[in-house]
């Protein structure tokens, strides 16, 4: 399993990432910039995409609704600044799975972590319902 953390801060997010590598067992790979990224997800399809503050071409949201463009499969967190009702009303319809304090901390990684296996063990459940 891949997930893809696009930032251009990985020094500062490396508690953050090594929460996420330690807690899902996943190879993290790193983008810095909307190009990377876009090329990354077409090339090697993540299990989860994490989008950072910071990018050059415009906010994480916006990349978001760039990625269901490409493949609407996708699931994401995103780095937001928002409080919780803002988040949600910002990010309605992108399939955002969580929000991610815009420091986030080895805590916030596990937290995340956990966030993606029970989404993957869901996703597991599902695929095996036949109607």
């Amino acid at each position: 399993m891949h997930i893809l953390i696009a930032t251009r801060r990985p020094n500062e997010l490396s508690a953050f990432a090594d929460a996420l590598l330690r807690e899902t067992g996943a190879q993290l790979l790193f983008a810095d910039s909307w190009t990377n990224v876009l090329a990354t997800v077409k090339v090697i399809p993540p299990a989860f995409v994490i989008l950072d503050v910071g990018l050059a071409e415009g906010k994480p949201l916006e990349l978001a609704r760039q990625l269901v463009t490409v493949n609407a499969m996708i699931n994401t967190a995103v780095v937001s600044p928002l409080g919780a009702e803002e988040f949600h009303e910002a990010s309605e319809g992108l399939g955002i799975l969580a929000p991610v304090p815009v420091n986030p901390t080895a805590e916030d990684g596990a937290a995340l972590a956990l966030v993606f296996r029970r989404f993957m063990s869901l996703s597991r459940l599902n695929s095996g319902i036949r109607l």
